[in-house]
């Protein structure tokens, strides 16, 4: 979920263009074991009838997550602590209020009610409404879920903000492979507003993951991400400033944390499967610094 001053509406070209770099006509070998086994078992899809069904959400927003295919890994499943988190939030009771911050799709909702949590206690939220919708033809699931879908900017100021009005409420928030899409400043406004919404007792999580680097910094963005004359860079995190991160929140929030936060093990051995595996699907948005980083941050 990203400002929606940051990111423009799906247009005819542009950003959310189907003739970018990023995009594939056809999901081809990006459908994982994974997201093929919850579109056939929670969903009900024939197998047979899986990858063209994938198509189909191709068609209505062509950002790099859907273009990519990326909903259908289940950012949140490949977490080391998802066990964890699934005992959690399994033996919780009906009033805990779980939320999954730039929820997309809802694909990792699905995937935690096909592990069996509680719809009644999850929630999602992103800037565009119609993923809801899209999310629900996707997966087969309207009036299988509650309608707990929450449209909302997170870095929205009005105090008649659909997630301003929850704070302090929720036990756990998720959010997944988002928050390296701004710089460090606004990294840094995110995460302090993730703080405000958690529920202040000691064990209330944040728990997810983002694009990461072994070698930190502002990395400069460039056309086809940004028009040709425009200046705009964003934060890549490695473990450390990470970290160094979440204290600056920690001490401006007035709050006690305990942050752990890891590379994803077998990054570059898994790029290199994945880009062998077909010639046409080139990695777009991966270097060879870049890394996948999985935290959780708790409340202590």
């Amino acid at each position: 979920m990203a400002s929606a001053s940051t990111i423009s509406k799906p247009g005819a070209d542009g950003f959310r263009s189907k003739s970018l770099p990023w995009f594939q006509h056809k999901i081809g070998s990006s459908l994982t074991t994974k997201g093929r086994k919850l579109l056939e078992e929670y969903s009900g899809i024939e197998p047979s009838d899986v990858e063209s069904h994938c198509d189909e959400a191709l068609e209505i927003f062509p950002w790099p997550c859907i273009g990519e295919f990326w909903f259908v890994t289940l950012g949140l499943f490949s977490h080391p602590s998802y066990p964890s988190l699934l005992s959690r939030l399994r033996s919780s009771s009906p009033t805990t209020k779980f939320l999954d911050l730039g929820t997309c799709l809802g694909q990792d909702l699905r995937r935690l009610s096909f592990d069996g949590v509680s719809p009644q206690i999850f929630y999602g939220s992103d800037v565009y409404a119609e993923f809801k919708r899209v999310g629900h033809d996707l997966f087969r699931d309207e009036g299988k879920i509650q309608n707990h879908f929450i449209p909302a900017d997170l870095l929205d100021d009005g105090v008649d903000g659909a997630l301003i009005k929850t704070q302090g409420t929720w036990d756990v928030i998720s959010f997944v492979m988002f928050l390296h899409i701004w710089d460090w400043d606004t990294q840094v406004r995110a995460c302090k507003r993730i703080l405000r919404l958690i529920s202040r007792k000691p064990g209330s999580l944040v728990i997810g993951a983002q694009t990461g680097s072994m070698k930190p910094g502002e990395q400069a963005l460039k056309p086809p991400f940004v028009a040709e004359g425009e200046k705009k860079s964003v934060y890549r995190q490695s473990t450390e400033t990470f970290v160094e991160m979440w204290n600056i929140v920690e001490k401006d929030e007035v709050v006690k944390l305990r942050v752990n936060v890891e590379y994803e093990e077998h990054e570059v051995r898994e790029k290199r499967v994945r880009e062998e595996e077909t010639e046409e699907k080139k990695r777009f948005f991966e270097g060879s610094e870049q890394r996948r980083l999985f935290f959780t941050v708790e409340l202590l």
